[in-house]
């Protein structure tokens, strides 16, 4: 409905302008909020946050997230109701990362190889694989025949 009501030729263009908290959800535009979380992994989200808020591409380890009390099924709700990002399994960022992300490698000389965007983001290779290849699903990079990355949406 949105897309129509804006015009919009394509429905991916309704989902590049959507920010956190609102989000497409089976094709309406909803405010996530981790109100609707249960209290205890509503609290375990605000300590990710807290805890790596200024480091936004650092993901806590399995361990951590453990500790806080986000096992898989804390995981899986949070990041429905858009408080978490999952890459892979056990790596989650916040949800404004992927704007982040593409922020920062857009500075970079482009191509950009994984190790310049690995520095340039200051995580690891457990972090920097799968949000390089999120990116590349989501079209905001694109993966080159040598394995180098160029930024293709400018950034918001």
């Amino acid at each position: 409905m949105l897309r129509q009501r804006l015009a919009l030729p394509d429905r991916a263009l309704v989902e590049a302008l959507l920010r956190p908290p609102l989000r497409l959800r089976s094709g309406r535009v909803t405010a996530a909020a981790t109100d609707a979380l249960p209290e205890p992994v509503a609290r375990a989200v605000a300590r990710v946050r807290a805890e790596y808020g200024d480091r936004p591409f650092q993901a806590p380890q399995a361990h951590r997230l453990a500790d806080l009390g986000l096992g898989p099924r804390e995981i899986g709700a949070a990041v429905r109701a858009g408080a978490l990002l999952r890459l892979a399994e056990n790596v989650v960022l916040l949800p404004g990362a992927l704007d982040d992300a593409v922020r920062v490698l857009a500075r970079l000389p482009q191509p950009f190889t994984l190790s310049a965007a690995r520095q340039a983001l200051d995580t690891t290779r457990r972090v920097a694989v799968p949000l390089l290849e999120l990116l590349d699903r989501r079209g905001a990079t694109r993966r080159l025949p040598d394995d180098a990355r160029e930024v293709v949406v400018p950034p918001r």
